[in-house]
């Protein structure tokens, strides 16, 4: 099912908005991705001509099974079917520029292959949406280890709060965050985002 769109949650971890020197956020941070950017275990990130400083983002991804608006925390995960490993790819330097320039994060968090997604697995499998440990590795060396305990805003929460104001539909996805450790990828990279229980995906990058 291709979700109608990817709704991402920035700086959601409280390590990571202290390693990107951002100030910690009073409600959830929202921006979007396209469905173009999806691709999939095996596939390649693509680097387009002329961007620079491309890093990833391991985060958890949950998946809508059904109509999803205005429900309430308590409600909110019975409106989830599945989750999965999402490396939220962003080209950092394009990001950091928009930031500055008070224009938003599309392009840089948006472009094609930017979105590596592992298969979906059932979440009614995961015992505790709030205690699974990510992990992502480039060329085999860790560089990003954290815990969803350590979110600002835990999932029950991001679903509520995005219900709020969009209507979230069979098969569209929501990404909650990243902890620290983000780094530059480059060219002959292979990257490997794996969260205990959920999935793995992993991906060579090239450039064009």
């Amino acid at each position: 099912m291709v979700p109608t769109k990817i709704v991402c949650i920035g700086w959601n971890y409280r390590s990571h908005v202290k390693e990107l020197e951002s100030e910690l956020p009073k409600e959830p941070t929202v921006f979007l991705k396209p469905p173009s950017c999806l691709i999939s275990d095996g596939d390649d990130i693509v680097i387009p001509a002329g961007v620079t400083n491309v890093q990833h983002e391991v985060e958890l991804a949950v998946i809508f099974g059904r109509r999803c608006k205005g429900v309430t925390e308590e409600e909110a995960l019975s409106f989830v079917s599945h989750v999965a490993v999402f490396n939220d790819v962003s080209a950092r330097d394009m990001q950091t520029e928009a930031r500055r320039a008070g224009n938003t994060w599309d392009l840089s968090k948006g472009m094609d292959t930017f979105g590596p997604m592992s298969d979906p697995v059932p979440a009614d499998g995961i015992r505790d949406l709030q205690n699974l440990e990510l992990v992502l590795t480039v060329n085999g060396e860790v560089r990003q280890r954290g815990n969803t305990r350590n979110m600002i805003f835990p999932v029950a929460h991001l679903v509520a709060y995005v219900s709020r104001f969009m209507t979230m539909e069979p098969g569209d996805i929501l990404i909650t965050g990243t902890p620290e450790g983000v780094s530059e990828i480059r060219p002959g990279d292979v990257v490997r985002a794996e969260i205990e229980g959920v999935g793995s995906v992993t991906n060579r990058v090239v450039g064009i």
